[in-house]
């Protein structure tokens, strides 16, 4: 089954991402979210060390220290295996691609009402080509994401431009020139296909239900599969919060800060 039209091929080519509306069915969404849910409700002791990467931020309206991120789930629930390694994503992602794809990670991200939103960035700037050369992502959406949950944004075309700023450094001053930053609105159930190149960020959730996704990573089988190499030196120099020795507030590498799209 082919899930692009030609012309839905060469728009990505020049945008750097495609939505496939209704990728999923309410069955498959539902098994995931369930998973999700009881992730939502452990306390940061709860979670075992070695295993699943949880992160923790503080909520913009009640200053609370709330889930914002759960990393290697695949190896411990199959409702999130499932999604990620189904037939349908796979070829969507083959056709992006060029060729066959492994996954490189996997993580769910929340976003509460009052929860924090992304500086811009790309993916890339977090030294994934230190394990490959090209990811793609596939951003499935388990809540409807619009511009008060603090929506998707991105710049369409700039990944042409390849790496633009530092590395571990969000983008900004000179890099932002020339981008208009458009909001990616998607319901439940959609999937958003973006280049690993592609500029994008979020704003805050100032609005009164949450933002919830599955992020899926992956690169050219070609390349190998180097998924516990990154998840190694990832625990390692950003640990989830139930691993850290003390209390001091790891920031990941590119600005995990609240900047209005207004501002850019």
């Amino acid at each position: 089954m082919n899930y692009f039209s030609k012309e839905e091929l060469i728009k990505f080519e020049k945008d750097g991402y495609v939505i496939v509306r209704n990728l999923f069915s309410e069955s498959e969404l539902l098994e995931a979210e369930k998973t999700i849910k009881e992730f939502s409700e452990k306390k940061i002791e709860g979670w075992e060390i070695g295993k699943e990467m949880a992160y923790y931020e503080t909520n913009l309206q009640n200053n609370l220290r709330v889930l914002t991120r759960v990393e290697k789930t695949i190896e411990y629930h199959d409702s999130i295996s499932k999604l990620a390694n189904s037939k349908k994503l796979t070829a969507c992602l083959n056709d992006l691609m060029g060729e066959e794809c492994i996954l490189f990670k996997d993580k769910i991200n929340y976003k509460y009402p009052g929860g924090t939103g992304w500086a811009a960035h790309q993916d890339i700037q977090a030294r994934w080509d230190d394990f490959a050369d090209y990811f793609m992502n596939a951003l499935i959406t388990i809540d409807d994401n619009d511009i008060d949950n603090g929506c998707l944004y991105v710049a369409p075309g700039h990944h042409k431009r390849k790496l633009i700023g530092k590395y571990d450094e969000q983008l900004q001053g000179s890099d932002l020139d020339g981008m208009n930053f458009v909001p990616v609105i998607a319901a439940r159930g959609d999937t958003i296909f973006f280049d690993c190149f592609l500029p994008h960020k979020s704003d805050a959730n100032m609005g009164e239900c949450s933002r919830r996704n599955i992020y899926l990573t992956y690169n050219r089988m070609s390349e190998g599969n180097k998924r516990n190499e990154y998840i190694t030196r990832k625990r390692k120099e950003l640990p989830p919060d139930n691993e850290r020795k003390d209390d001091s507030k790891i920031k990941d590498c590119y600005a995990h800060n609240y900047l209005s799209h207004k501002n850019n």
